[in-house]
């Protein structure tokens, strides 16, 4: 950002600010005009006390007192002649509602009252009042930190505030922060980042949507100070803006501009980076741990698999039906959306998905349609990845889970096909799937390395005639083998240092040495001709190699296999002669 590193100093961030904004948006907002006719004498210049300011903070409490709320009621004016008065609790500029930040805005009369004769303050302090506007959406996770409606869109895209407040009403919900008198698009013509929305929807064939309006919150009205919620060294924290209406202008300018314009960029970037000296963890450690464990759950399962064009992840349960997982609010505050899956809902959704009424509706229909599954307290103290992973594994196997969910029992009873899967197949099934989720465990992998496949390669090395040849090369990157023997199918690769130094020793026990002239004869490195037979006890060199392998079959401390390495190996030299079942071919 073009602030000159201000460090986290915020004094000289408002003023790196405020000078960037001098120089690039000094039009921001029209001159004011002061052609207008009061009906009696001209009001007052507007002023606070220090006693009207604790009468109007204490409001809700305390009643303020008649003589005061009159005068406050009458109002005065500003230096381009904006009226504003206060009635009821809340204020009015020229007559109609607006939520104006008093303190922030007597101490900008006081100190810069130059620099306030050219201001125009009708359309800044109703800037300010739009951009104030939180129109929190339903997140996914939750309230916290979720995303809200641009405070432009009741002046650009009004189909999606309509859309918007009748999905409230239809969940019998209030709009957080409801403003029903909307304001005019009237009162900011001339107003630059008005301007930057025309130019933009000029150029549009698509009208706008909720998806392209979603920005975080940016401006905060508390205790009659002006907020920017910013990240900070220890987290996310409100900062009051500059007390100067140049600095006003520039910021509200920034967060009313249209989301990809380089400006409402400049503002996030001054929100996340700007007020912090370290830098920001996008996602913490227990998140990323819940997104692998999700991840493996569903890499795992055959019948398991994530639906990015929709988002979702798609569940084959053990009672044939299928299942969408979606993050969402779910019944009671649940942090997912469990649906039966629906094809012809996929099918028929339009590229860019349905738009007005008929989003509205197929929202609404997906909420009616979902399985309930309330979240036990131990899963709602785990991260979202985590909890999504558990439920999918609760609909891989719906069978037993519905045993415990009644929800998911009625929905089995409802729609599962009439004719049961044979308790035979199912356990087959089950079988299946525990194998393959066998072989693809880790420690598993381990266990049949340094007890089946290492064993296999040394019976082939001992039993090839003298003579024989195999090239071992460095390890490919593409993961085919690098272990060739000339003289039989059989191949290998190895995967890791240990899996080299281990592959050395097998040759040096079974008489394998180096062939250094036929390297050069065929340009290749590493090739090992047999050149003897090794010793005939193979005891000691077969210890010497289980030691390489020992530290391969423990696991957080506990030992996968009984008894030692060796017992697996061949301990008893066998000579030249045919090879073993299972070892003339690529061995895993």
């Amino acid at each position: 950002m073009e602030l000159d590193d201000p460090e986290s100093n915020i004094s000289q961030i408002w003023r790196r600010v405020r000078a960037w904004g001098m120089e690039n948006n000094g039009d921001s907002f029209p001159s004011p005009s002061k052609d207008q006719e009061w009906l009696f004498s001209e009001p007052p210049q507007w002023s606070l006390s220090e006693e009207d300011m604790v009468a109007i903070s204490t409001s809700g409490s305390n009643r303020i007192d008649d003589h005061v709320s009159r005068r406050m009621a009458r109002g005065g004016i500003l230096p381009d002649g904006t009226h504003i008065s206060l009635a009821g609790g809340s204020f009015y500029v020229d007559g109609h509602p607006c939520r104006i930040p008093y303190k922030g805005l007597i101490k900008m009369l006081k100190r810069h009252p130059t620099v306030c004769q050219s201001i125009n303050w009708r359309q800044l302090l109703r800037s300010v009042d739009l951009a104030l506007n939180r129109r929190q959406l339903r997140s996914n996770y939750g309230n916290r930190g979720s995303p809200v409606l641009h405070p432009a869109t009741e002046i650009v895209a009004s189909n999606v505030i309509d859309s918007y407040l009748m999905m409230e009403m239809l969940r019998r919900m209030s709009p957080r922060a409801p403003r029903l008198a909307f304001s005019s698009r009237r009162w900011f013509r001339g107003c630059a980042w008005l301007s930057r929305w025309d130019s933009m929807l000029s150029n549009r064939v698509r009208g706008l949507q909720e998806d392209d309006m979603k920005v975080p919150v940016t401006l905060i009205e508390k205790d009659g100070k002006l907020f920017l919620r910013v990240r900070r060294n220890r987290g996310w924290k409100r900062i009051e803006l500059e007390s100067d209406p140049r600095t006003w202008e520039v910021i509200v300018t920034w967060a009313l501009s249209p989301p990809d314009h380089d400006d409402h960029r400049r503002l996030r970037t001054l929100q996340q980076h700007i007020f912090a000296d370290s830098q920001m963890s996008m996602v913490e450690d227990t998140d990323l741990n819940g997104i692998r464990f999700l991840r493996e759950v569903i890499s795992n399962n055959e019948r398991a698999s994530l639906d990015f064009e929709n988002g979702q992840i798609v569940v084959e349960g053990t009672s044939g039906l299928k299942y969408v997982v979606m993050p969402g609010m779910g019944g009671h505050n649940t942090r997912f959306i469990v649906t039966p899956l629906r094809e012809s809902r996929r099918r028929n959704n339009p590229p860019f998905g349905p738009a007005g009424w008929a989003r509205m509706r197929q929202r609404m229909h997906n909420g009616h349609d979902s399985i309930c599954i309330v979240e036990t307290p131990q899963l709602r103290r785990l991260v979202l990845g985590d909890a999504l992973g558990s439920i999918t594994l609760s609909l891989l196997d719906d069978l037993q889970s519905s045993q415990h969910i009644n929800t998911l029992s009625a929905h089995i009873r409802r729609h599962r096909p009439r004719e049961p899967v044979h308790p035979h197949i199912q356990q087959h099934n089950r079988a299946i799937e525990l194998r393959q989720l066998l072989e693809r465990n880790i420690v598993e992998q381990q266990r049949i390395r340094v007890t089946e496949s290492f064993p296999r390669l040394f019976s082939v090395l001992l039993r090839l005639p003298l003579g024989s040849r195999v090239t071992f090369t460095a390890m490919n990157r593409d993961n085919t083998p690098n272990v060739r023997f000339d003289d039989c199918e059989t191949s290998f690769r190895t995967r890791n240092i240990n899996d080299r130094t281990v592959m050395y020793r097998l040759l040096e026990a079974a008489g394998w040495t180096r062939d250094r002239e036929e390297e050069v004869v065929r340009g290749v490195t590493r090739i090992y001709i047999r050149t003897g037979t090794g010793e005939r006890d193979l005891g000691n060199a077969v210890e010497q190699i289980s030691e390489l392998l020992e530290p391969r079959v423990t696991a957080n401390g506990i030992r996968v296999i009984p008894g030692p390495i060796w017992r697996f190996f061949e301990r008893e030299n066998p000579g030249t002669g045919h090879l073993l079942p299972g070892t003339d071919e690529y061995i895993r």
